[in-house]
This record gives structure tokens, sequence and C-alpha cells, in this order.
């Protein structure tokens, strides 16, 4: 009886190490290793300028001469493998004052991380739990509702946190935004019966280029652009 027992345990040690195998395509389309994209150790308790200023340092310029999004890449984990994934800060106006009003058609679905490990999600309060779920729902509404975006290239997830933010709720966050994303393109292609883990890497890159998985750290525009606070006064 014991040999029987142990000979499963085996099996299912091999399949499951057989099926991580097969699906290493999900750290594949996630991870991004283009040496030409600076690395940046991100540190949320530092302020947003002495961040800033890091990120021209990696550059070895001033970005705000570029007039438009600077790529990243963050050190994490990706299905338990050491990585990168890709984020982008805006370096256009509001942030640089040099530059022109962009002319860009986007659609920012906004996350805000609180000092005290709360989620303000497109001005709503949502639980860590539940944050996946509500991704998942906007990424199957892209090119389907009217008023929303048209295709994934007009997504930006913007991310902006408090200074002094728990680091770990930001990689709470950026898991949650990988795993709806490849949850949503898994759904998509099952509808047509292909299967994700199967795919080459010339099939992978497509993948990437429609649907790209665009993170916006947000370094102050946000600050910048929202409506000034009216106070009330009272009536005599």
């Amino acid at each position: 009886m014991k040999t029987i027992v142990f000979y499963i345990l085996v099996f299912i040690l091999q399949t499951s190490c057989i099926n991580k195998n097969e699906c290493n395509n999900r750290y594949k389309m996630i991870s991004c290793n283009l040496d030409s994209i600076p690395i940046l150790n991100l540190d949320l308790s530092k302020h947003i300028d002495s961040i800033r200023n890091e990120m021209n340092q990696l550059y070895g310029l001033d970005l705000c001469q570029k007039c438009d999004y600077a790529d990243f890449r963050l050190p994490f984990t990706i299905e338990g493998q050491k990585g990168f994934i890709k984020v982008m800060v805006d370096y256009d106006y509001h942030i640089c004052e040099n530059c022109p009003i962009p002319m860009r058609l986007k659609h920012e679905f906004s996350i805000l991380i609180k000092q005290n490990n709360q989620l303000l999600v497109e001005g709503e309060w949502v639980k860590l739990d539940t944050f996946q779920k509500r991704i998942e729902h906007y990424m199957a509404s892209v090119g389907v509702d009217s008023i929303g975006p048209e295709n994934f290239s007009q997504v930006n997830f913007r991310i902006t946190w408090e200074q002094n933010t728990n680091n770990e709720l930001l990689k709470s966050v950026l898991n949650s935004l990988y795993h709806s994303h490849l949850t949503f393109i898994n759904k998509t292609l099952k509808q047509n019966n292909v299967d994700f883990c199967k795919l080459k890497q010339d099939k992978l890159d497509e993948l990437k280029v429609k649907f790209p998985l665009r993170i916006e750290l947000d370094l102050g525009k946000f600050r910048r652009i929202k409506p000034p606070i009216i106070e009330k006064r009272s009536e005599n």
C-alpha cells in the first residue's frame, strides 16, 4: 500500500513539473528582458522628486527632454521566477512645463495605494482580495464598451501612492495586474481553441503587441492636474 501511495505522489509531482514547464509562456509573456530599458529599484518611502532624479541618472539625461513616456524594469518575481516587470513614467506636460500638451488617445484606470494599506480604485474603495476580479472585469470591457478604450494600447493602469506606503502592497497590486492580464488572454485564446501554454515565441510576441500590459507609475502627474478643492462657505 505504501508503495502505491509513493508512486502516486511521484506521478503528481512529475505532472505538476510538466505543467509548469509547459506554461513557462506565462513568465515569458510578462517578464521584460530588454537590456535597453534601465532597471529601477523602486522604494516607495522616497519622495517622488528623489525617485525622478534617480530615473534621470539611469538614463543619463533630464527626461523632460523626451516629452514622452520613459520605460523602466522593476525586479519582480513572476510565476516563481526572478524577472522584470515593465512600467512607464510620464515625462510630459504637467510634469515638464517645457513640453506641449500631448495629443494622446488613452484611458487611465486609476489605482491609489494609501498608507493604511487601502486601495482606491477608480474612485471606489476596493479590498485586495476583490481587486483582481475588478481588473479582469475591466479588461473584458476593452473594445466592447462604447465609451471605453477600443484596444489595449489605449489602456494605462495608473498607480499612484502616498509616501511611505508599504512596498509589499505595491507588489500585491502588480501581481494582481499581471495575473488578471494573463487570465484575460487565456480566456480569449480558449474561445478560439488555442492553448496559450503551447504557443511559440513568435506568437507570444504577437500577443504582446495586441495585448500590451501598460503600467504607469504616477510620480506627481495626478497631483498637478486634479481639480482644486473648493471650500464651502458657511452662510450667515
